[in-house]
């Protein structure tokens, strides 16, 4: 029992070594069947992956956490957002008052973005490469990929957080004054607001820029230098796509900015599988740009975990192709039936890490099932059309080879002198 629970302890957290539910045959035919294919076959590993995450999320979390609270508290401790004449007397004029505070309190908490953003970077790097090789439908180990993602891509991707939060930390506090300016009227009004939307659209633009490095870091192996330069390139080429699509995994986010009854929600979707979505979303996105401008041309596989259905143009080569398997007579395979291989019926057993005598005996029974569901399989269509052709021409074509021959009498005469030695 105790080995048995320890096994699927091992399962839940590493994974299984094959791809479940990925069999050749069943692969989705395009970027929109992967992503819910994925979602709804490996959700656990999503959830576990966006747990992993967020534990390297906690400094940006309790960065947001704490600058929320200095502005409850400067809320509380001024007059302005009280009511006069119950404990405080009238007071003059406060406009500009809470933009000034707002600018104070940014200007102060989010010297500590660098930080934060450095060790969200390396959960950041793992969760991409897990994800990755999850659109890529290879076998995932949940544990295992998560720290070989942030021995290969934590130095690219803590360059690129520190680059960006000082970034960040820049455009946000440059909105702050700009409020504070507007509020006391202060400085040339347009000017001003020209300015704001000059830095909001420059922090989009740049986010996104930082998340085109991110899925490139793990898809290719690029210097510093052509990953931000081809990152720059995708997000001026490909500007209203990477829009949506951010937009499309940011959705618990986005839920959760609404505020009342849907901040409950949102908060528990970002918990559940906040930060995998929106990875799972962008990267399934961005290997599809990836396909349309860069694979070809460097000569990398395109459309990786996606299975190509068969074309009008393709049939009259595969007719060509099981013609040529019909005339085939000197093999065993083509006068024999067998059984079709997927990953849904009959499996074997997977033993734990710790087995006793019990789960040998499940094993054995396992494998005999496949083989008695196998053999039933070909009594039933041991006398179809195809077979019993194959197996007449066979015979019509007995022939073989007469160097082998000459090989087959050789080894008899030289075993027969090993007998007498």
């Amino acid at each position: 029992m105790a080995g048995q629970k320890q096994g699927l302890m091992s399962k839940m957290v590493i994974g299984s070594e094959k791809a479940e539910g990925y069999a050749r045959a069943q692969l989705p035919s395009n970027r929109w069947e992967l992503f819910w294919d994925i979602f709804k076959g490996r959700f656990s590993k999503l959830f576990i992956i966006n747990i992993l995450m967020l534990l390297f999320f906690i400094p940006v979390i309790a960065l947001i956490f704490f600058r929320s609270n200095a502005l409850f508290n400067y809320g509380v401790a001024c007059p302005y957002t009280q009511p006069f004449g119950v404990g405080y007397q009238s007071a003059g004029n406060f406009i500009g008052y809470a933009e000034t505070i707002t600018a104070n309190v940014n200007v102060t908490i989010y010297l500590f973005l660098p930080i934060a953003c450095l060790i969200a970077s390396i959960g950041l790097a793992g969760g991409a490469y897990v994800i990755r090789n999850m659109v890529w439908t290879e076998g995932v180990f949940v544990a295992n990929d998560f720290w070989r993602g942030i021995k290969q891509n934590a130095k690219e991707l803590i360059i690129t957080s520190i680059i960006y939060s000082i970034l960040l930390y820049s455009g946000l506090v440059s909105i702050s004054f700009a409020n504070q300016a507007l509020a006391l009227g202060t400085g040339i009004r347009w000017l001003l607001i020209v300015s704001k939307v000059v830095v909001i659209v420059l922090l989009v633009f740049f986010t996104i820029v930082m998340l085109h490095i991110v899925s490139m870091c793990v898809t290719y192996k690029l210097k510093y230098m052509h990953l931000l330069r081809n990152a720059f390139l995708f997000a001026i080429g490909f500007l209203p796509q990477n829009i949506f699509f951010i937009a499309l995994g940011a959705i618990p986010f986005i839920v959760y900015m609404l505020g009342g009854f849907f901040m409950a929600i949102g908060l528990c979707l970002i918990i559940i599988f906040g930060l995998s979505l929106f990875l799972l979303v962008w990267t399934d996105y961005c290997q599809w740009a990836y396909d349309q401008t860069i694979n070809e041309r460097i000569g990398e596989k395109t459309n990786k975990g996606i299975y190509e259905k068969i074309k009008g143009s393709d049939e009259g080569a595969i007719k060509k192709y099981r013609e040529q398997l019909e005339t085939v007579g000197q093999s065993s395979f083509a006068t024999r039936p067998i059984k079709p291989i997927t990953d849904e019926e009959l499996t074997v057993m997977e033993l734990p890490t710790s087995f006793n005598r019990d789960d040998l005996t499940k094993l054995a029974e396992s494998k005999k099932a496949i083989y008695d569901d196998h053999e039933k399989y070909v009594e039933e269509h041991y006398n179809d059309e195809q077979f019993v052709k194959a197996r007449e021409m066979a015979k019509e074509r007995e022939w073989v080879d007469p160097e082998q021959e000459k090989r087959i009498a050789k080894a008899k005469k030289e075993l027969g002198k090993r007998k007498k030695k």
